[in-house]
């Protein structure tokens, strides 16, 4: 990544203070220039996506570049999030990647539907999120 690109702002909507510091580890590890902001459930990631509550300055939560998004979330899970952003026009058009600990094909095919970009199962490896972030990276350029 040339110097002069801005960082990938990452929405990490993640509940697991282990998982969180896995991702952060292995973004680092991957080479690009990002910042990740935390959203710890469901009700937190529409709070960023729409600026309300703490997440209200634009300057300091901007829109994602890219959403990493576990299913198994408190309060409102991975599904509902996905469904919600289908709903909500005014969402920033992030890509979104699941990451979850599921395995499960049809939990798969059931974020696919809903919109969903990618599929990655806990814990990432610095090369899947390296390419994920690079092949989304291109497609904002």
């Amino acid at each position: 990544m040339r110097p002069s690109e801005k960082p990938i702002h990452i929405l990490l909507v993640e509940d697991s203070p282990d998982d969180v510091f896995f991702f952060l580890r292995a973004v680092n590890k991957s080479g690009i220039s990002a910042v990740t902001h935390l959203a710890v459930d469901g009700v937190e990631a529409m709070d960023y996506l729409l600026n309300k509550g703490r997440f209200a300055d634009v300057a300091s939560y901007p829109p994602p570049d890219i959403m990493f998004l576990d299913l198994k979330l408190p309060h409102i899970n991975g599904f509902e999030v996905l469904e919600w952003m289908r709903r909500h026009a005014e969402c920033p058009p992030a890509p979104v990647v699941v990451l979850t600990s599921s395995n499960q094909p049809e939990d798969q095919q059931r974020a696919e539907s809903l919109g969903a970009s990618m599929f990655l199962t806990k814990p990432p490896a610095p090369e899947q999120l390296r390419q994920a972030l690079q092949k989304f990276q291109l497609a904002r350029a």
